[in-house]
């Protein structure tokens, strides 16, 4: 955890540091919308892992576009939901996500004024809600609850700019990770690997 927590934090650097030279610019706030699914993976609920079913995930943003040079600032609201129930079940292990993140993003044009790729890292703070039932564990196992865990993600995706509007579709990839929840005296596992799609609006 604290060597990919290292990671994120060193990309992050990286990022900015080509554009710490230029000024600062917030003349092209944007906002984004996006939808997609979390892959199914294992999560560890008091050591022992789970497999958790993919499920749909979702986020929110607002920012600016080219805050330092070459590198977009975002500030965004992520969710993600899986579990192992699979639509009638007698139990179930379930982690959703609610996430609040600043992220900054970095630009690489692949055709001028319409595709372009970015790669990102960001931190904030992930509010973990989990569901631990079932008829076969015994009573002190069964527990539900939420902890606010500080997190960090890693992203990559790429965007294209729709006519000459103010429109840009993109296609978008997450990691995001945590430290352990603790819920009920339970030390719950928290990472999520997200697909997105989603509309930017740059005003």
């Amino acid at each position: 955890m604290k060597r990919r927590l290292s990671i994120a934090l060193a990309a992050a650097c990286a990022l900015c540091e080509s554009a710490w030279a230029g000024p600062v610019s917030v003349s092209d706030p944007y906002v984004e919308f996006a939808a997609g699914a979390a892959a199914g993976s294992n999560l560890a609920f008091d050591g022992v892992n789970a497999s958790l079913d993919s499920g749909p995930a979702g986020s929110v943003g607002v920012g600016f576009a080219n805050f330092l040079g070459p590198v977009d600032l975002r500030l965004d609201y992520t969710t993600t939901d899986r579990d192992t129930c699979w639509v009638i079940c007698f139990g179930n292990q379930g982690v959703t996500s609610s996430s609040v993140m600043l992220s900054a993003l970095y630009n690489i044009p692949i055709t001028q004024n319409r595709w372009d790729a970015y790669v990102g890292a960001g931190a904030g703070i992930v509010k973990v809600d989990v569901e631990h039932k079932d008829l076969s564990f015994p009573a002190s196992d069964n527990y539900s609850g939420s902890d606010n865990v500080f997190g960090w993600q890693l992203i990559g995706g790429a965007r294209v700019k729709l006519f000459n509007g103010p429109i840009r579709l993109f296609v978008e990839y997450r990691y995001q990770s945590s430290q352990d929840a603790q819920v009920n005296g339970h030390t719950v596992e928290y990472n999520s690997s997200s697909l997105t799609f989603g509309a930017r609006w740059t005003f």
